[in-house]
């Protein structure tokens, strides 16, 4: 057994930083610290809020430009994002240029659309979605918003950009102009699909350009992403984040390396959908959570479920639980002319042609309809709806009609939820926020938000009765008065109304140690910790190792960050204590 180190001391630190003037630090993001492009990047399994929960989970939000033309997409706005429901909000599309650079997939939306917010007519006023995010960004600095790049019909240019270091720098060139242009951006991510992939555009979809690819993806993937890190560390961008979202499909990750790009990311946004759809001949779950046995559908090592694709991403690359987001569709996938003599009630059954569905392309359809509209449908004029207690999600069958739909509804959400609680993952990822009801306040974004902002609040209470026990045992051992540490809480950013924070745990004992746990009494409210386990119990904290490191060496030391309340010269802790392995 390893012996326990334990220091105590009854300091009282008066924590005091004059405020940052500039818009840039005031919105200031601590998801990432990283000083060289080599140093893991900070994991964030917890997203900064302004918001009544105490949140540890992401909520990451796609927003598709185009959803503003169309009512089967709430004709939805940048404002009317529901943003105290959200932590992350990734702006689709922007793409790859010809000249390899970040070009936006419609300049008119983006850019030049007036909105409520819109600073006025003039060049060098923002309109636009980008400049709706600067107003709301004012009101929301905690929100963080991302240009997302790529998607399934805009890859086309990755291949050609990512071959040489002259390429793939003058795309990285572009992206630091528009940062610098635009501060309140915080960051991008890349969704190019797939990497190692050579797939050409569908001739029936006009918006698909297709993606080219080759085996030189591989490499080439893990370098540009380590040179855009690179490049933020350059620019004084260390905290801009970047994110992908990649496949759950086994064959697509052996074309690349996550195991070494992972260091350059805050996290990855793992796509659990689009397992299933019109693409095949039989009926099935487009965004099962677990896998159902009576699945037919052959597989390699890893079943189409969103359980095995994170779990291979644990388990074949060594990724942190904390840096993985379960995705989660607002749409569904569907077919028609589905043989009721096979499968069971609509399910796992042979069918010849897809779904035409309110989001699909009208030449090439694949039973795209938004869930606040497949809500209306269900156990109405024929359909009817199936629970599938295996798979842990719910579809549509009508006979009459010989149609089938896969989508996600309340039930199933809420049970990725507690996949995501369970194992400890960083957050849901959800394409996209227009399938959501607009007209009666959001709901599934609702549920996604109170069903993870609980998940801190259910924790803290076990943690409470840990944190009685500790009390226990921390009395025997304090008669070691064993020393050699030194901690250091300052405040690293202020917004009047809260703070960002950074704790430094220096090792001098002469030993090096495995796991920490820090505890000490606060008289106001910390409510994030992004590199570790938060719990509390009244005003005592505790903040510990996450799962997957907590060791220090000795002569050396470790920073953890996050966020609390008040404003930086009220700020006190006091009762500092220390425990190690």
């Amino acid at each position: 057994m390893k012996k326990k180190l334990l220091i105590s001391a009854s300091i009282a630190l008066i924590l005091c930083l004059s405020l940052f003037i500039s818009y840039r630090n005031i919105t200031k993001n601590n998801f990432n610290n990283n000083s060289t492009v080599n140093e893991e990047v900070s994991n964030n399994s917890a997203t900064n809020q302004n918001n009544t929960y105490n949140n540890n989970k992401n909520i990451i939000m796609y927003f598709p430009n185009w959803g503003v033309y169309s009512e089967s997409h709430n004709n939805l706005t940048v404002g009317d994002i529901p943003w105290d429901k959200v932590t992350v909000i990734n702006h689709a599309f922007f793409t790859v240029s010809k000249e390899f650079k970040l070009e936006s997939t419609d300049k008119d939306a983006d850019f030049e659309k007036f909105f409520p917010n819109s600073e006025g007519w003039n060049q060098d006023q923002l309109r636009g979605h980008i400049g709706e995010y600067k107003y709301y960004k004012s009101k929301y600095p905690n929100v963080k918003v991302l240009i997302s790049v790529g998607g399934w019909t805009r890859g086309e240019n990755f291949h050609d950009m990512s071959k040489t270091k002259e390429n793939r720098k003058i795309f990285i060139d572009s992206i630091i102009d528009f940062l610098k242009k635009y501060p309140f951006i915080d960051g991008i991510d890349i969704d190019w699909e797939y990497p190692g992939e050579n797939r050409e555009k569908d001739p029936n979809d006009e918006y698909d350009k297709g993606c080219p690819g080759g085996p030189e993806d591989k490499e080439n993937f893990t370098l540009l992403l380590k040179e855009i890190r690179q490049a933020y560390n350059d620019n004084n961008f260390s905290n801009k984040m970047l994110t992908i979202a990649n496949a759950g499909n086994y064959e697509k990750l052996q074309l690349q390396e996550p195991d070494k790009y992972i260091k350059y990311l805050d996290f990855i946004n793992v796509m659990t959908y689009d397992f299933h759809g019109a693409f095949e001949s039989k009926t099935n779950h487009h965004s099962p959570i677990y896998y159902n046995d009576d699945d037919p559908t052959r597989y390699n090592k890893y079943t189409f479920c969103a359980e095995d694709a994170l779990k291979m991403y644990v388990k074949e690359y060594n990724i942190p639980t904390e840096k993985l987001n379960v995705g989660s569709p607002f749409y569904s996938r569907g077919w028609s002319e589905v043989d009721d003599s096979t499968g069971t009630n609509g399910l796992f059954s042979t069918a010849t042609k897809a779904y035409k569905g309110s989001w699909d392309s009208a030449t090439s359809p694949g039973g795209q309809i938004p869930w606040f509209q497949i809500k209306e449908m269900e156990n109405k004029d024929g359909w009817k709806k199936y629970w599938d207690d295996k798979a842990k999600v719910p579809y549509l069958y009508n006979k009459n009609l010989k149609s089938m739909i896969t989508y996600e509804d309340e039930k199933s959400l809420k049970e990725r939820c507690n996949f995501v609680i369970k194992n400890n993952y960083g957050g849901i990822i959800v394409w996209e926020i227009t399938g959501d009801d607009k007209s009666k306040n959001f709901p599934l974004t609702t549920l996604l938000w109170e069903s993870l902002g609980k998940t801190t609040e259910t924790s803290t209470e076990n943690n409470s009765s840990i944190k009685d026990n500790e009390e226990n045992i921390n009395e025997e051992v304090m008669n070691n008065n064993l020393d050699g540490f030194n901690i250091n809480f300052e405040v690293t950013s202020d917004w009047t109304s809260g703070a960002n924070w950074s704790m430094a745990i220096e090792n001098n004992s002469g030993k090096d140690i495995s796991s920490w746990k820090v505890s000490f009494d606060f008289d106001k409210k910390l409510s994030q910790c992004w590199e570790g386990v938060l719990a509390f119990s009244g005003n005592t904290y505790t903040i510990s190792n996450p799962s997957w490191g907590g060791s220090i060496k000795d002569g050396s030391s470790i920073t953890v960050n996050g966020a609390c309340e008040g404003n930086s010269k009220d700020l006190k802790i006091k009762n500092i204590k220390i425990e190690v392995n």
